[in-house]
């Protein structure tokens, strides 16, 4: 009997491109699939209990040992990304030692706040991880949120000053930023070759299908949060799945910044299936 491998799968629509069509088995897929935030799969991959997912760049980083990169496969952006957006109620350079609230749904999202705010504005706040929420954010002077929260925040206008770190970065440094790579755990790798090649040939095969049908999937996307179809398609526009040169290229110009300030002991090899 075939082992089934165990799919990751991110619980935001910013991944509909690459799993619309697995959802509704448009593509084969022989794949158990496992729901989570990004921060739940980076632990469940870390505890052997996935075989392949969507992780943080961060969780690559610091385990790259442990990972085999899937080609082809991530979630960036070369400017705007429009889905992981820093709020905040002062001007950017006004916020050292202020309380800032990081989500603690995507640690890379969280690095790359620090990242920008110290290098760009020479700020540096008092961080603090948990989950957005009203409650929380009432006593913060900025907050980080990501995904569809982020979306649904930015359509409110509530906060006076919004960054996307997509654009910052891309400001930094004039690379694409990788939020998000897709790996296959080594140890599973060497025991399901053709599993694992099968799996993602698929996931390229339901990309393809997915950049061709950006209305569909926005029409989806419109339906699952409730916001507007036409924000959503050009929204989609914006991200990029690929994992070539240049996204490549901001990886690694991402972990140099980490390593600079000891978030990783060693700069982390990209190792490819």
């Amino acid at each position: 009997m075939v082992t089934k491998l165990r799919l990751g799968r991110i619980c935001y629509i910013n991944v509909l491109p690459i799993y619309y069509a697995l959802d509704r088995a448009l593509v084969p897929n022989g794949a158990e699939v496992v729901w989570g935030t990004p921060a739940e799969l980076n632990a469940l991959m870390g505890a052997g209990r996935l075989d392949v997912s969507g992780i943080s760049s961060v969780e690559y980083g610091r385990h790259f040992h442990d990972y085999l990169l899937l080609p082809d496969l991530s979630i960036s952006s070369q400017g705007d990304v429009g889905s992981v957006i820093f709020f905040s109620r002062l001007p950017f350079h006004r916020l050292s030692g202020r309380a800032v609230l990081l989500s603690h749904s995507s640690a890379t999202s969280a690095a790359l706040v620090k990242i920008v705010l110290a290098e760009i504005y020479g700020a540096r706040p008092l961080y603090y991880s948990g989950p957005v929420s009203q409650q929380l954010a009432d006593g913060c002077c900025g907050l980080l949120a990501i995904g569809d929260e982020a979306l649904r925040l930015r359509a409110t206008g509530v906060y006076p000053y919004y960054l996307d770190l997509g654009r910052a970065w891309y400001k930094l440094t004039g690379l694409p930023f990788v939020f998000g790579v897709w790996a296959v755990r080594q140890s599973c790798w060497m025991q399901h070759h053709a599993q694992v090649r099968y799996l993602h040939q698929t996931m390229l095969l339901a990309k393809n299908w997915g950049l061709k049908s950006l209305t569909e999937i926005s029409q989806r996307a419109a339906d699952l949060v409730g916001l507007d179809y036409q924000k959503l398609f050009d929204y989609f526009h914006l991200l990029n799945y690929d994992l070539r040169g240049p996204q490549q290229q901001g990886l690694h110009a991402f972990y140099h910044y980490l390593y600079k300030v000891g978030e990783l002991a060693e700069i982390p090899e990209l190792r490819f299936l």
